[in-house]
């Protein structure tokens, strides 16, 4: 059964691309939990008929450092392929309000659609991908268990034509040891024209809150969101996989936990687009 805030966001606004982004029948839902302290937040967005989420990204407003986006992943949901969004805070949550936002990329269902899973389960560090195999990656997306931490999800469309994930456990007191992480690469019989990607990074030094934008060429639309901290990642967070359709970008967002972290660490952004 799907929940109030599952329905809201099925019932979320839509956008189309504009003209000079020419993949066909591209469209952007996008959704908006409750502003409030619960602990999970959960966003279920929906595609006009006809049309399946292929990928999808999110951004978290408040609680800086004491939420992650667990969560972001197109799946079958009462028959049509939406995209689930969870966002949760760290093991010793946070007293103030927070919302979650999220944005579905949609296209008409192509043929030969098919998800494919890989999953990994480690006390310490996740490392999981799932390839297309015979057919074309045209999106991407990711899971992880419990209290666990993403630090980096994306997917590859060349030569290697796999998602990905990398994932460890909250460094907060109560973490759920041993983490799971589940990348989910979404396939069909062919690749969207022109798939390409763009990947920027920040500086890498000690500061506390990193924030970089990756762009699409001209004449491309962004249709998925990759990214993730490296370096001393330990005590940092992922804030925004964030997908900005007016601009035609992607913003990754990292933030160091309430531990602080006192290492150098970076943060990067890759913005797949296509013709």
């Amino acid at each position: 059964m799907l929940t109030a805030a599952a329905l809201m966001a099925i019932a979320g606004t839509v956008s189309a691309a504009t003209p000079a982004q020419a993949v066909a029948g591209l469209a952007y839902v996008n959704a908006t939990s409750a502003l409030d302290s619960s602990a999970v937040k959960t966003l279920t967005l929906s595609c006009a008929t006809g049309k399946v989420a292929i990928s999808g990204g999110a951004y978290v407003t408040g609680a800086t450092g004491d939420v992650t986006i667990r969560e972001i992943r197109p799946s079958m949901v009462a028959g049509a392929v939406r995209l689930i969004v969870t966002a949760q805070e760290d093991p010793d949550g946070f007293a103030g309000s927070w919302r979650l936002d999220a944005t579905a990329v949609c296209i008409p269902h192509p043929a030969g659609l098919s998800f494919v899973s890989g999953s990994m389960t480690d006390p310490a560090l996740v490392w999981a991908t799932a390839s297309c195999g015979a057919k074309r990656l045209i999106g991407s997306g990711y899971s992880v268990s419990n209290t666990g931490a993403v630090k980096a999800a994306g997917a590859h469309a060349g030569t290697s034509n796999r998602a990905y994930i990398s994932a460890e456990p909250s460094r907060v007191v109560g973490a759920v040891i041993p983490v799971t992480g589940t990348a989910v690469a979404v396939c069909a019989d062919a690749g969207l024209p022109g798939m390409t990607e763009v990947t920027v990074e920040t500086a890498q030094n000690s500061s506390d809150g990193k924030s970089v934008t990756a762009t699409c060429p001209a004449n491309t639309a962004v249709i998925g969101v990759g990214g993730g901290l490296f370096r001393f990642r330990n005590h940092t967070v992922i804030d925004d996989f964030r997908i900005n359709p007016a601009s035609n970008s992607v913003t990754v967002t990292g933030y160091e936990d309430q531990a602080g972290n006192p290492d150098i660490w970076a943060a990067t952004a890759t913005a797949v687009c296509a013709t």
